[in-house]
């Protein structure tokens, strides 16, 4: 095969294409049932808030919120709305309050 001298080869640049992102699925929060421990609940709940970077006050209250399930999601937002200005611990007390049906701290140790 004739190559002309006049001919040089095409130059192929070897171009590393950025890495590409994948879709950041955030995590599912966890669900809240009557009759459930609470606790874990709350624990999950704040883990989970952690790692979906999730860092306003606002937004973790109604994140929380819609964990919750039947009267007790109403509890809930009834609360909201008669405490606009909470912050995420005060709710968090009254919620435990509320709701918690272990009676000493033993018993709610061992859950853990």
């Amino acid at each position: 095969m004739f190559i002309p001298s006049w001919y040089q080869p095409p130059i192929v640049q070897l171009v590393s294409e950025p890495a590409t992102k994948l879709p950041y699925d955030k995590l599912q929060y966890p669900t809240y049932v009557k009759d459930t421990y609470l606790d874990v609940h709350i624990r999950v709940f704040k883990n989970t808030i952690k790692a979906n970077g999730e860092t306003m006050e606002v937004d973790i209250i109604n994140l929380f919120g819609f964990t919750l399930r039947d009267n007790i999601f109403e509890w809930g937002e009834n609360y909201v709305q008669d405490h606009p200005n909470c912050t995420f611990e005060e709710l968090e007390q009254t919620f435990c309050k509320r709701f918690r049906t272990i009676n000493n701290d033993h018993e709610f140790y061992m859950q853990l």
